[in-house]
């Protein structure tokens, strides 16, 4: 199985954008930790990261499909 992701290239540019906002301070604990965790996820969300994760589950299921 290999991803396409050409169906949610944005929201992927998206969250790679929200990762490298909050990546360096969530390892180094520049703060407070856990909402600036929740802050993260929340982003993510709204980045679209639900949408990447359907259309790899709609992709990876017509694969295995294709694979009987």
């Amino acid at each position: 199985f290999t991803f396409d992701p050409t169906n949610v290239a944005d929201e992927i540019a998206a969250c790679n954008n929200t990762v490298a906002k909050y990546y360096n301070t969530l390892m180094l604990n520049l703060g407070d930790t856990d909402t600036l965790l929740q802050n993260f996820l929340d982003e993510l969300d709204q980045s679209g990261v639900n949408d990447i994760i359907a259309e790899k589950q709609t992709q990876l299921n017509a694969w295995a499909a294709a694979q009987k």
